[in-house]
């Protein structure tokens, strides 16, 4: 999507809802938490007479744009070609009933849009983006503790369905655990505990916005293994990758999926697939501190820089006034 409203847009009056039916997912914070208040913003600035909702529930009453978040509505509740799908992963959930949409915007990567557009007519794609806050702590974190100074820690963060990933590289993990000493430490939707993978001691966080960052900030480096499936895989963003180095924690991302190879390449950083691969990495890094200070750095300039929920917003502009019919 493009971030500049087209020509001659008057702001006619519109009713928005984000209908986001899981208040808990961290999808929901991100694609829509973080990016309606800067919509709004954007909005107010100009004076339109715009109203813009979210939540759990479905609009009482009757809207002009209705934006589902993984999610199919009853019909009736507004015009199927102004009800919108917003996909960043789970494909699966919605994928026989695509036609109740008028468009289809994946928050994801370029190979998801792409494959849902071979069976959509009008899909649009967003990257996945960084609130303002997560930013301006990753700097925090970075002026603070440079990662190399950091103890000797590694970070891991998802929910609970994604540590099949993980567990995938739970060999090489103990092998570099009996090298280097490191502490493991995974932020997901399960409650605090420790428990040992041989000589790697693994300390579980339970998952909210505060306690990954207050991990990531400790952390001297990250790791985002990508799952088995193809659609966990190839079809999935960095955002993961590029949350951690928001966050001011350099990580390592699995080059299974495209997205995640262009950012790494864009930072300079090594990605992985094999366990060969993401032992060779973890020692690469591991033993080259400026290296790691340098590439902690030049990824959250990236993020700062690329991916802003400010970004998203504009671009939501741009589809809300005028470009979803003119693009």
């Amino acid at each position: 999507m493009p971030m500049v409203p087209p020509d001659g847009v008057n702001g006619v009056p519109l009713r928005v809802h984000f209908w986001t039916p899981h208040s808990a997912w961290p999808s929901t914070v991100r694609q829509v938490g973080c990016v309606v208040p800067h919509l709004r913003a954007l909005v107010e600035a100009r004076g339109w007479a715009w109203q813009i909702s979210a939540g759990p529930e479905l609009p009482a009453v009757p809207v002009d744009w209705l934006l589902c978040l993984k999610a199919v509505p009853p019909p009736g509740r507004c015009a199927v070609e102004r009800t919108v799908l917003l996909v960043c992963d789970d494909a699966d959930r919605v994928w026989g009933k695509l036609a109740r949409f008028g468009h289809v915007v994946s928050v994801a990567s370029p190979a998801l849009a792409s494959l849902i557009g071979a069976l959509h007519p009008r899909v649009w794609f967003v990257e996945e983006t960084e609130s303002a806050q997560t930013i301006a702590q990753g700097q925090q974190a970075l002026t603070g503790t440079l990662p190399s100074r950091r103890e000797a820690c590694l970070v891991w963060h998802g929910m609970r369905g994604s540590l099949d990933g993980l567990l995938r590289l739970r060999p090489v993990l103990e092998e570099f655990g009996r090298e280097s000493g490191v502490e493991l430490v995974v932020v997901t939707d399960r409650r605090d505990g420790a428990e040992r993978w041989g000589a790697l001691r693994v300390c579980w966080v339970k998952w909210s916005t505060e306690s990954l960052a207050a991990t990531a900030a400790t952390a001297r480096l990250g790791l985002v293994p990508a799952r088995p499936t193809l659609a966990d895989s190839h079809l999935k963003s960095a955002g993961r990758l590029r949350c951690l180095f928001a966050l001011g924690c350099p990580a390592i991302g699995d080059s299974r999926s495209p997205d995640v190879v262009e950012f790494s390449r864009d930072c300079g950083l090594p990605s992985a697939q094999t366990p060969a691969e993401w032992l060779v990495a973890l020692r690469e890094l591991w033993l080259d501190p400026n290296r790691l200070d340098e590439l902690a750095r030049r990824g959250h300039g990236l993020v700062k820089e690329r991916f802003t929920a400010a970004r998203t917003a504009s671009q939501w502009l741009w589809f809300l006034a005028g470009g979803a019919q003119s693009g």
